[in-house]
């Protein structure tokens, strides 16, 4: 049986620039968060140099080629704030404009349409010394830093997202402490969240303000959650879990407000900064689409805690990856329709999704990676399933194009790429996996056994 894609469906793969980039003292490029706490705590990030990755700084043109071979429609990548405002809010680098004016411009001649990130997770260090998103001028920084991408890359961009997974970024880095600069403090987190809302809002504002012919959106990871019963508690902690962790973001980002399920607990209410009501009415901006990043689902249910009131049963009746992300396909197809319904007529895409594995250091191995066909495919059944289904679901970009660096906790040593990269050759040689053949023939045929 073969599941079809619409003749339009956009299929495509995703990277970001912190992860695959390297040349970070190259083309005026500044130092960003990681680079800079690489360099202080290097365990933190398995003592993977980011500087000593895939070297798509300098090899895209020939990566480029590759994803033409592929047959990819669209490639999802960041800009790096720190190769365009290297040194501060009032310096741009026009070596680095030059770099990804190239790329975007290689990437519409294989006929390849570029989707961008403008903040992925590599902040600048200049930012992170000016207290980052605890600061209320990074709202302002943040937008200048859009504006001027918009001028410069507006009309070429078909799709913009302003931030990469902002649950993760911000709440990794003030909450839960497992990245740069490191924080475990909720009150810095809620207001870290709201600093990041307002910075959507603002570059949203401008991308209209300029009238940019491409579409704008925010990229989320959502994390669907199921309760462990049909108890009324249950159903209603596995809503809180995911209000907490997704649509809190989706909500703010795309309606205009927190989600009310959270606002009555004060482990929420009373951390977020005052003003902040007035500041969603006042700010609030609609986008023109969702990212959606599927890696993983969990079942939650209530506990009386005195904070959220709930707490994951159990993810282990379901296969994990080496990564620790949960594999269920059924989740993307219900993650989907889901987000279907709570943003009717929104247009959907999935902007991440992918399974990692870990390094084993034999190289010819590593190609034969038949559990990642097995992933593609259940997944992108799901996603034709939902298409089927009515869901406004545009295009599926798989994670990743090749070989990355995973910045929290996996390093080099999670292998997430369609691409393997030979990080122990100096040309950091690329060479196809098995999975890469087999998108390669559903691209071509717009469907999926």
């Amino acid at each position: 049986m073969y599941f079809k894609f619409p003749e339009n469906f956009m299929f495509g793969a995703a990277s970001s620039a912190c992860q695959i980039e390297s040349a970070c003292k190259e083309g005026g490029k500044g130092e960003d968060v990681h680079e800079h706490y690489f360099s202080l705590y290097p365990e933190k990030y398995l003592n993977d140099d980011p500087n000593e990755g895939a070297d798509f700084y300098h090899k895209y043109p020939e990566d480029i080629k590759m994803m033409k071979e592929l047959g990819i429609k669209c490639f999802r990548f960041s800009i790096s704030w720190s190769r365009i405002y290297p040194n501060g809010p009032d310096e741009v680098c026009q070596a680095g404009l030059d770099y990804y004016a190239d790329l975007i411009d290689k990437l519409i001649e294989a006929g390849i349409t570029p989707f961008f990130d403008l903040w992925h997770c590599d902040l600048p260090y200049w930012v992170i010394e000016r207290n980052a998103l605890l600061n209320p001028e990074f709202v302002d920084w943040f937008g200048a830093y859009a504006e001027t991408c918009f001028r410069a890359f507006g009309d070429k961009v078909a799709y913009w997202s302003t931030i990469n997974e902002p649950n993760v970024n911000v709440m990794a880095a003030y909450a839960w402490g497992s990245t740069a600069p490191f924080m475990k403090d909720m009150k810095l987190a809620m207001q870290a969240n709201h600093i990041a809302v307002l910075a959507h809002y603002r570059a949203v504002k401008i991308f209209r303000e300029l009238g940019c012919k491409g579409k704008i959106g925010v990229v989320v990871h959502i994390q669907l959650t199921y309760a462990p019963s049909m108890d009324m508690k249950d159903q209603e902690a596995a809503e809180r879990d995911m209000s907490f962790y997704s649509t809190w973001w989706t909500d703010s980002m795309l309606k205009g407000y927190y989600p009310k399920n959270l606002m009555d607990y004060p482990y929420i209410a009373d951390l977020l900064p005052e003003g902040w009501e007035k500041d969603l009415k006042e700010n609030f901006i609609e986008s023109d689409f969702l990212g959606i990043n599927y890696y993983s689902s969990y079942i939650v249910g209530y506990a009386e805690d005195g904070k959220l009131d709930y707490e994951i049963v159990t993810g282990d009746k379901l296969p994990k990856d080496d990564y620790g992300f949960t594999i269920n396909p059924q989740g993307m197809y219900d993650t989907i329709m889901e987000m279907q319904k709570r943003h009717p007529g929104l247009e959907l895409i999935i902007t991440e999704n992918g399974i990692g594995r870990k390094r084993t250091g034999n190289y010819e191995e590593e190609l034969d990676d038949d559990y990642r066909i097995n992933y593609l495919r259940e997944h992108l059944r799901a996603v034709a399933r939902a298409v089927e289904a009515g869901a406004p679901v545009t295009g599926y970009l798989h994670w990743s194009i090749m070989d990355t660096t995973e910045l929290y906790g996996g390093g080099y040593s999670i292998l997430f790429g369609l691409t393997q990269v030979r990080f122990d050759k100096p040309d950091k040689q690329r060479i196809p996996r098995k999975s890469w053949y087999y998108y390669q023939k559903i691209i071509a045929e717009k469907a999926v056994n």
